[in-house]
């Protein structure tokens, strides 16, 4: 009985060892994976087959695709509740469509700038910007997009032994393309796995 008392002590101490984060003044590195799922706003296409048929029009809609996420982040926890982050993430973005010729697939490169608010050592609310430079697209004339894209990125974030899973949006602020009559703005769903590297 003793010795599972103490083995049940052992666990619950290596339990609140592995809830601690990182102290005040120290930084970490963390390598992440994971998957975005992207779609263009405003992006729907109305066609009108024949004016002499009435109701054979029809509207396609614009729909979430998957795409690979990629990087490193670094992180200063700045105050025992507060963390601050800077990250450098390869994702394929873009938008699938009802219209497969509407199909967008984009490349970016982005650099979130986060604050991280722990509510408990393993639980985490996270808001920031981010700039996204676009790398690669696969539309025949590059120049019609805008090559920066800005967005605002809000999540939350678990961590349990240095695994750190993170769900956010990044609420696109600039333009897709060009030209002023496109509204079209990245609208981005982020799940990643990410592991903590103390320094």
């Amino acid at each position: 009985m003793k010795k599972l008392a103490v083995c049940l002590l052992l666990g619950l101490f290596a339990l609140n060892v592995s809830a601690q984060r990182p102290e005040p003044g120290s930084f970490s590195l963390i390598p992440k994976v994971g998957v975005v799922f992207s779609k263009f706003s405003d992006n729907n296409v109305y066609y009108v087959y024949d004016v002499a048929y009435p109701g054979s029009d029809r509207e396609y809609k614009a729909e979430f695709g998957p795409g690979l996420s990629v990087g490193l982040e670094a992180e200063y926890i700045a105050h025992p509740n507060i963390g601050v982050s800077l990250g450098v993430m390869y994702a394929h973005e873009g938008t699938d469509h009802e219209l497969k010729e509407a199909e967008t697939g984009l490349d970016y490169l982005n650099v979130p700038l986060m604050a991280n608010f722990y509510i408990t050592p393993q639980f985490a609310f996270r808001v920031g910007a981010q700039a996204g430079f676009m790398v690669d697209n696969d539309y025949e004339d590059s120049s019609v997009f805008n090559k920066v894209d800005f967005s605002i990125p809000v999540g939350i974030q678990y961590e349990y032994q240095n695994f750190m899973l993170g769900l956010r949006y990044n609420w696109g602020l600039t333009k897709v393309y060009k030209e002023s009559h496109f509204k079209e703005k990245n609208q981005v769903i982020q799940i990643d796995l990410g592991y903590r590297i103390p320094l």
